[in-house]
């Protein structure tokens, strides 16, 4: 049985006299179950262990003396003399960020620990948020450093696995497997509904969220865009029929790695993957001179027409462009962006040395980004539909020489 508490006691110039201080610590417990008397005897069940933890952090991860007025060369002068404008309000009462982290694992180890197992739940909240609260624009001010009384929380689950495959005298292979589970959640913002952020975020909602248009798809007669009226009025509203919800956060994410000795030769290998969802590949406004994805010819032509995509005019449409301008913030223009890539490719050849003063020489042959497979359409779905360039597929050929 394992026990570990710790307390400390915290100081930051950073907050202003009175909130300078705090006090937090952590609890940590484990047990050893493979010591007990009923794993004994046995060749399957080599190592385990139960533990938990619980811990309370501080965050003080701001600008320095941000409490106090401030001000900077105002540009003008009168005489002789230059000018100060107020730069900084004066706030002395905002203190340390709080986090809370709570953590239950399990690990094992299989056959002499050749299978490794480590599986975690965790659940982060962080509350008191050091954030920049905005100010109306009579106060000269854009905003002023403060606590925010919203409460957030992360949770997830973990898994990670190593295993030797082979561990032979000439042939050794080892392979490695991590998965994460994660959940971002908006659990409290008192006076939200009254606040800046009121069409941005959302209670029992990621930070990340992203609030769209739900696409009914193309009416076959006008070829223009339908969505769903959420609130029944008869008419599409930008504050009351974007209730669509999705999260830019990805769902999923890990890696799968592999290492191959044999004799002089190593291979080894990753692959990454994640489930995401990203905005699609559709934002150039139909009939300008904007080139266009070979997507849109299925769009409609014609009254009858079954089609994926409304219809294409270089006219006056007002009805279409405002669809148009729906879609592009709608639940059919938020598509899967999931995605498996081989990351990362090495192979190496160590030479036999045949020189006194050379130690080690290897050859290698190194290669990154050198497949994606995904459903997106788009450039690249780790940089999604921008004019960003993707991940860039590189080679490396090298010697390595070691005197």
């Amino acid at each position: 049985y394992l026990l570990n508490l710790t307390g400390r006691r915290d100081g930051s110039s950073r907050f202003g006299t009175g909130n300078r201080f705090a006090n937090f610590g952590a609890a940590g417990l484990a047990w050893i179950f493979t010591g007990e008397n009923l794993f004994k005897n046995q060749d399957v069940l080599s190592f385990g262990k139960l533990r938990a933890s619980y811990g309370i952090t501080g965050n003080d991860q701001i600008g320095n003396y941000e409490y106090l007025d401030a001000y900077t060369l105002s540009g003008r002068s009168y005489g002789d003399l230059n000018g100060l404008a107020p730069a900084q309000l004066f706030n002395p009462n905002f203190s340390w960020e709080t986090n809370k982290k709570l953590e239950l694992a399990l690990e094992t180890g299989l056959l002499n620990n050749r299978i490794y197992v480590i599986a975690a739940l965790f659940r982060n909240r962080s509350s008191n948020q050091l954030v920049g609260i905005p100010q109306p624009g009579t106060t000269g001010f854009t905003s002023l450093r403060a606590n925010l009384n919203a409460e957030v929380e992360n949770r997830g689950f973990e898994l990670e696995l190593r295993s030797v495959n082979l561990d032979g005298k000439d042939l050794r292979w080892v392979t490695t497997f991590n998965f994460t589970l994660l959940k971002n959640e908006l659990l409290s913002y008192p006076g939200l509904e009254n606040s800046t952020n009121a069409n941005l975020l959302v209670i029992g909602e990621s930070l990340n969220l992203v609030q769209l248009y739900e696409l009914q798809g193309v009416n076959p007669e006008t070829g223009i865009y339908e969505f769903r009226d959420f609130n029944g009025d008869g008419s599409i509203s930008f504050t009351e029929d974007r209730k669509y919800i999705r999260s830019y956060d990805p769902k999923y994410f890990g890696g799968l790695g592999n290492e191959i000795s044999y004799k002089n030769w190593n291979l080894s290998f990753l692959l990454q993957f994640v489930g995401q969802d990203k905005n699609g590949l559709i934002t150039n406004i139909p009939g300008a001179m904007i080139n266009q994805p070979v997507a849109v010819l299925d769009r409609w032509q014609q009254p009858g027409d079954e089609a994926t995509y409304q219809r294409y005019t270089t006219g006056r449409n007002s009805a279409a462009l405002t669809a148009y301008n729906r879609f592009v913030n709608s639940s059919g223009n938020f598509v899967d962006a999931s995605f498996v890539r081989l990351k990362n490719a090495y192979l190496s050849y160590r030479i036999p040395t045949v020189s006194k003063t050379i130690t080690n020489a290897s050859i290698f042959l190194q290669g990154q980004n050198l497949m994606t497979f995904t459903p997106f359409e788009g450039a690249d779905p780790e940089s999604g539909f921008s004019t960003n360039l993707p991940p860039l597929r590189q080679f490396s050929l090298g010697l390595q020489i070691q005197f």
